[in-house]
């Protein structure tokens, strides 16, 4: 990592809303400056990586489906006095598109992420202020989102990557407040973002898209989360409330073409873990009281549990399961064939087994993922395989097999298994 110093004057607007660019209807007047008058008065790092990726489909006929550059850039920087500027910028571009003459779905080809852009401050020694686009993590799992709703996902190429590498930037204002093993946080949520799927013409779309109407990210649109969290020895507990939009679109009624994401919904959730020797037992628990699906008049609530288990006592390694069940009350039989054979109950299991080797510079990654209370939907399994070359240098590779099921919606994806591989230069 490198050491640097600045002598610059430094301007954070905290109005990152829209993906391309500023809303003229949010906070647009309202920044904060940061003047540094001696080159002792910040010092910071900048770090990250740039990797090359490649995809290659072993199922159907697109042979090279993609073929990346990708550069993945992280900044600190830590004023005088004490606060901290925190920003993460992601970018690629898919030759691919160069080298095949295929239709290009909306963001494939290129893309400038900001990730994150915030500004930290220590209001007290037990307050903190955080403000700008950033990722908050809430639950336990490492696998399955129940009350980890904040942040959206990037959910183009489904069962790539984890969880925690899908995360998008949202901006919030993040007040936090301890006190002995417990965090209180009031987050107001400024930005009304929602996750990435996949386009039309990618390889996990065919049918056309939609046009959507998302709410605008103004003053009577923001939405509000509350949680308190508590680390204790051997366990760790988390209540949350949220109120915001649904990651979740539907058909605008009247309209069979448009998309809207303007359904609010209140979500209240716990997550609770224990370890118990080399045993790591989870437990989550949502429940959402207001989700439109197409083809009904009244919105229905949710609620969704998930049970996990973790064992690390294998020297290197560790084996975990998870299941989660999201369960729709007052469910109408209209909502299966309108929202993509959404079921009553929808059950989800993911096993993953992590085990390291050549004093941990080559480590295998196993995680097969599957719905259905017997697997019997549809899923994906993943092996992969990286192997550290030096502190610097990594070259990973491995396999993904979209599994058929009865589920219509995922067996839509069983055609896409493919070989990856990458190399990853860190600096």
């Amino acid at each position: 990592m490198n050491k640097f110093y600045f002598v610059s004057v430094l301007i954070l607007s905290l109005n990152i809303y829209a993906e391309d660019g500023f809303d003229d209807d949010g906070f647009d007047d309202e920044n904060i400056e940061v003047v540094l008058v001696s080159q002792d008065s910040v010092q910071g790092e900048l770090y990250g990586s740039i990797n090359f990726e490649a995809h290659q489909n072993i199922s159907n006929n697109k042979n090279l489906s993609s073929s990346k550059i990708l550069v993945d850039l992280l900044g600190d920087y830590k004023f005088e006095n004490g606060a901290k500027l925190s920003a993460n910028l992601k970018s690629y571009y898919d030759f691919v598109y160069q080298l095949e003459n295929l239709t290009v779905p909306n963001g494939y080809k290129n893309e400038i992420e900001l990730n994150e852009l915030n500004i930290e401050l220590e209001i007290l020694p037990n307050l903190d202020f955080k403000i700008g686009r950033q990722v908050v993590v809430w639950g336990k799992s490492d696998s399955i989102r129940i009350t980890d709703i904040l942040n959206p996902l990037d959910n183009r190429k489904p069962g790539l990557v984890d969880i925690k590498n899908l995360r998008l930037g949202r901006t919030m204002s993040k007040l936090d407040y301890y006190v002995d093993n417990l965090n209180y946080s009031i987050i107001a949520l400024h930005e009304n973002r929602f996750s990435k799927n996949p386009k039309s013409g990618s390889d996990f779309k065919s049918a056309i898209d939609l046009n959507e109407i998302h709410p605008d990210d103004s003053f009577e649109n923001t939405g509000i989360a509350i949680s308190l969290t508590g680390a204790f020895e051997g366990y760790d507990i988390g209540v949350y409330y949220a109120n915001t939009y649904i990651d979740k679109p539907y058909l605008f009624t009247g309209v069979s073409n448009v998309l809207k994401y303007d359904n609010k919904s209140n979500m209240f959730g716990s997550a609770f873990n224990l370890v118990d020797g080399s045993f790591l037992f989870k437990a989550e628990v949502a429940h959402f009281d207001n989700i439109n699906y197409n083809g009904t008049a009244d919105a229905k609530s949710r609620t969704d549990v998930l049970l996990g288990v973790e064992y690390n006592g294998i020297t290197d390694g560790s084996i975990g399961y998870e299941v989660a069940i999201r369960k729709i009350h007052d469910y109408e039989a209209d909502i299966y064939l309108n929202n993509n054979y959404t079921v009553e109950s929808q059950y989800q299991q993911v096993f993953r087994f992590s085990q390291s080797y050549l004093n941990q510079t080559l480590n295998l990654t196993s995680v097969l993922s599957a719905f259905g209370n017997h697997a019997q939907d549809g899923g994906s399994a993943r092996v992969e395989l990286d192997y550290a070359l030096d502190d610097e240098l990594t070259i990973s590779g491995g396999v993904i097999d979209y599994l058929a099921g009865d589920n219509p919606a995922i067996n839509a994806f069983k055609d896409n298994d493919r070989i990856f591989a990458k190399v990853t230069h860190s600096f």
